[in-house]
């Protein structure tokens, strides 16, 4: 099985190279530090799975690099993450993702996730999974005071139906900025996109 590597800590990406090329059926064939650099490199065509981080410094989630992934048919996905909270699970979901690991997890539950999704199957742990499938209540004032002034004044113009080029252009900032604030707010929110987050800014914004 072909692997590429996305996480932007040098020092996890060796550890799992170090971890997967002991394994003789396993094999890493690429490693990058963006998600935006893991969408090109699959776009090659020679990859089984991507294990990617859901989130990186700067540019795409791993989130949204797993949904272009996977509708674009150019892998399977690994989600390995630090994060376990609901909206995290239930986008993974949303977007198709079929296995999703903490961190934290041991090295026989890390193999047997790679060689599961690599072979078409689902691999996420019960109370993941629980999770994921529990029913959603929508988003509430916790979950809107979980947002930082920035990410509020995004909601904002969201619920004033402005684009990310037109929030851009408001704010002062960069589109690709602009699309990682979406991102975090659809997640905190745990919505599943923009009009959802729009439909909940018209109720809960003064």
């Amino acid at each position: 099985m072909r692997i590429l590597i996305a996480d932007d800590h040098e020092l996890t990406r060796a550890g799992l190279r170090a971890l997967i090329d002991r394994e003789a059926d396993l094999t890493v064939v690429a490693e990058t530090d963006t998600a935006e650099a893991a969408i090109e490199r699959c776009a090659e065509g020679d990859i089984d799975l991507a294990i990617l981080d859901i989130r990186f410094g700067a540019g795409m989630t791993g989130l949204e690099a797993a949904r272009r992934l996977l509708e674009a048919g150019l892998t399977r996905v690994l989600l390995l993450t630090l994060h376990d909270t609901a909206e995290y699970v239930r986008s993974a979901v949303s977007a198709g993702v079929t296995g999703y690991v903490l961190k934290d997890a041991g090295r026989e539950e890390l193999l047997h996730a790679i060689r599961a999704v690599g072979g078409g199957r689902t691999a996420m742990p019960g109370d993941l999974l629980r999770v994921a499938l529990a029913p959603a209540a929508g988003p509430s004032d916790a979950d809107l005071a979980r947002l930082t002034p920035r990410e509020i004044q995004v909601l904002t113009l969201i619920r004033g139906g402005l684009t990310n080029k037109a929030i851009a252009r408001e704010l002062g900032i960069g589109p690709g900025t602009v699309k990682v604030h979406v991102e975090k707010v659809i997640a905190k929110l745990g919505v599943s996109d923009r009009t959802q987050a729009a439909v909940f800014a018209a109720r809960a914004l003064p």
